[in-house]
């Protein structure tokens, strides 16, 4: 069995709830390989990473080369040991038979960073259009003062699937015109449009994947889980509206569009609508919609609820689609305050920016016995607007993420503030965690981290690694195969001594993604272990010596 929490939050891109998902194994894996089985995919004989880092870097080489990117950002930019992206599905819990929506998994893959860039210069070109919504308070900013008649219906015509239906080569056409006449590029990039065009067409095709021990490629649309993907859709979608409405013969009163979901004023008849539908499928061969009538005067458009009034106007609300459970963090969960805080205010927020006067006390309430549920005590619970962040108050010096450990956390919390550096908290153990995952785990031998390579004489080896456990202990072999005695502590030690390694027991003894904590644990399985001579990297400080002689110390 799986047991998966399947949770969005409020984010009004997503109206899914908050639940607790058990699927049985072989159900969740059947509904995966039909997933991969549509057409969508095509399955490749060998893992094609290697090939993709290779020519992403090369690219990003001869840019560099060319001054386009400079030294630093080309190092930032290229992959070492990229790893493979992984697909996972998830449950859409809404849907009959509860199908999966298929996620591609792509950071750490060769890919990934290149693709956050382009994002990054991609972002501004998005939501240029008349008809675009940037989120719900946006949208019912756009409706508050419409009025509709009788005769008016209320229509959302959504994209089936959009982004693996994005015809790449169309939208990376569309996104080439853009930048031409994007008078702002050069403050965003060095790179030219044609460069741009050239590195989003080699991401955008780079859509492999794994699933369990096979390979696939996507053969069609953008990947739902790389950064590109909403940004190549939004500019698409734009493009596509713009001449999709030029030409119909009837239009809209009302088009209003969120990614692939649209809410529309239709004021020529119900007996149009269809041919209106059949004139947007039209338009291209990949993109098809389908049609939701209002119901009973209502329509939901992301989490908000459009009715039509007597009078004519349009009132709105927090929708929360049948699904949905009420469930949030609960207060006795072991957080910083501040984020059980956060839960409350972000409710009570989105009630006062999407439910009118109306609807807005009824919302309150909701939150109120919504929060009780949960454990929040009434005292703890604020219904009034939350006031929004003074822009003029200065940035801190620096930030810190720190473990929530309670008491002592909001004592160094505030030791820190007096210095103007500002914390912020995670918290790593969560029952989540400890759950079975519906996710393929990476093998650790594909990971970066602190890693020991013992001898026979009972020394180890310990190193640290950005790239991949398994590339690195390559190099240490290569090392030895060529006798670079000064390449590898580990390779010198067994020349000298005339030692066999144990390379089938190397492990890798944690995971560590980020650098200067890779070297802190590096130093601190130095200091317990009983090494081969080998530099100790970090000087680590002499408290750090006194806690490790407490553990030592401690009874067993």
């Amino acid at each position: 069995m799986y047991l998966q929490r399947y949770s969005k939050g409020n984010d009004p891109k997503t109206d899914k709830g908050n639940a607790t998902v058990v699927m049985d194994r072989l159900d969740y894996e059947a509904k995966v390989q039909r997933l991969l089985d549509s057409g969508t995919y095509r399955k490749l004989p060998r893992d094609p990473t290697p090939a993709i880092e290779r020519r992403v870097n090369d690219k990003l080489l001869s840019l560099q080369r060319k001054d386009v990117l400079s030294r630093p950002l080309y190092r930032q930019l290229r992959s070492s040991s990229g790893l493979c992206p992984i697909i996972f599905g998830q449950p859409k819990i809404h849907k009959p038979d509860t199908p999966l929506r298929p996620i591609v998994s792509t950071r750490g893959s060769p890919t990934y960073a290149l693709a956050q860039h382009l994002t990054n210069i991609l972002q501004p070109l998005v939501g240029q259009g008349v008809h675009h919504v940037r989120n719900s308070k946006h949208f019912v900013e756009q409706i508050c003062q419409m009025n509709v008649s009788n005769s008016d219906l209320l229509i959302s015509f959504d994209v089936e699937s959009l982004f693996t239906s994005v015809p790449v080569k169309d939208a990376c056409a569309i996104i080439l015109e853009r930048l031409k006449f994007d008078r702002t590029l050069p403050d965003r990039t060095q790179l030219s449009p044609l460069e741009i065009h050239d590195l989003l067409e080699m991401c955008l095709n780079s859509t492999s994947f794994r699933w369990r021990d096979t390979f696939y490629r996507q053969t069609e649309g953008a990947a739902m889980g790389s950064p590109l993907s909403p940004v190549v859709a939004n500019m698409f979608m734009e493009h596509f509206e713009e001449t999709a409405l030029q030409s119909a013969t009837h239009k809209p009163k009302v088009w209003l569009r969120y990614v692939d979901d649209t809410f529309v004023v239709w004021q020529h008849g119900a007996e149009e609508t269809n041919n209106f539908l059949r004139h947007l499928n039209s338009q291209h061969e990949c993109i098809k919609f389908t049609m939701e009538m209002e119901n009973e005067g209502s329509i939901p458009f992301l989490d908000t609820k459009i009715t039509r009034t007597a009078q004519g106007s349009l009132s709105h609300q927090v929708y929360r689609k049948p699904t949905h459970t009420d469930r949030y963090l609960n207060y006795r969960s072991f957080h910083h305050p501040s984020v059980l805080r956060s839960i409350n205010k972000t409710l009570v927020k989105r009630a006062h920016e999407v439910s009118d006067q109306i609807h807005l006390r009824g919302e309150l309430e909701h939150i109120k016995r919504v929060l009780k549920c949960n454990n929040y005590p009434s005292h703890k619970i604020c219904t009034e607007l939350p006031p929004s962040r003074n822009p003029h108050v200065g940035q801190p010096k620096a930030r810190v993420v720190l473990p929530y450990l309670g008491a002592a956390s909001q004592k160094i919390q505030r030791i820190l503030r007096e210095a103007d550096i500002e914390v912020r908290h995670s918290s790593s153990n969560k029952l989540q965690s400890a759950l079975t995952t519906h996710k393929d785990k990476r093998n650790s031998k594909d990971l970066p981290g602190v890693y020991r390579i013992p001898c026979e004489c009972g020394k180890v080896y310990i190193g640290e690694t950005g790239r991949s456990f398994n590339t690195r202990i390559k190099e240490h072999k290569a090392h030895g195969r060529r006798d670079e005695r000064d390449k590898s502590a580990i390779i010198d030690h067994a020349h000298t001594h005339d030692h066999r390694i144990l390379w089938d027991e190397s492990r890798l003894v944690t995971r560590v993604p980020y650098w200067h904590q890779r070297r802190v644990r590096e130093a601190l399985e130095i200091e317990e272990h009983n090494t081969v001579p080998q530099d100790s990297g970090l000087q680590l400080s002499n408290i750090w010596l006194t806690v490790l002689d407490k553990e030592a110390n401690l009874p067993n």
